[in-house]
């Protein structure tokens, strides 16, 4: 297998990932602009609308994204295992799976990543874990966006409990979406630079000594 094998779930995945990203913005955009003329007493249906549906938009892209970005994981990873690299710490199937397993998805990904990003770039064994600016920076907005979307999931659903009455002002609660928005944009801007990162490097890898063939 060759390093090539990237280049089409590469090219997959930063299109979703733009995606996310547009709609993401568009959504936290129009948001922001609804609340300022709620509080206003002038909130257009319109903007509220527009926002409403940027936001569905990249919530499809975004469900859509999983798989590709998956399949990407697992042929990165597997390059690596197929070329004979030593001192892996993780396989491909737990790289791309540990997403999906409750407690391991908040830190397993981000080390699996970090290792993909070091060794894809020639680092040596002792580097593996070395510190990547993409993949803080990725790993901080998802984690980022999935702490504030449960604080708005938690809030939501508090207010279906008969007799329970929720503190947080309606204003808040609004301002934690557009923030979950921002976030969840950011993560798809870094993921594109990390999956461009990991693919050339790997790709060059190829081309130059023929370590992914």
């Amino acid at each position: 297998m060759q390093a090539e094998n990237l280049r089409i779930p590469a090219l997959i995945v930063t299109i979703f990932a733009w995606a996310v990203l547009a709609f993401g913005l568009i959504s936290a955009l129009a948001m922001t602009v609804w609340l300022v003329s709620y509080s206003q007493l002038t909130e257009s249906a319109v903007i509220l609308a527009i926002a409403g549906l940027a936001s569905s938009v990249g919530n499809l892209a975004f469900l859509t994204s999983i798989i590709a970005v998956m399949i990407w994981i697992y042929k990165a990873n597997a390059n690596l295992h197929q070329a004979g690299i030593v001192g892996l710490n993780f396989t491909p199937a737990w790289a791309t799976f540990s997403f999906l397993v409750p407690i391991m998805n908040l830190f397993v990904p981000y080390q699996a990543m970090r290792e993909l990003a070091n060794r894809s770039a020639g680092e040596p064994e002792e580097l593996a874990a070395a510190d990547v600016d993409e993949v803080f920076s990725w790993w901080g907005c998802w984690i980022g966006s999935l702490v504030v979307g449960m604080c708005v999931l938690y809030t939501m659903v508090v207010e279906l409990i008969p007799f329970v009455f929720v503190t947080t002002p309606f204003w808040a609660t609004q301002v934690l979406i557009i923030l979950n928005n921002v976030l969840t944009a950011g993560a798809a801007f870094f993921l594109i630079k990390l999956v461009k990162l990991i693919t050339q490097s790997q790709r060059d890898g190829a081309s130059a000594v023929g370590t992914f063939e």
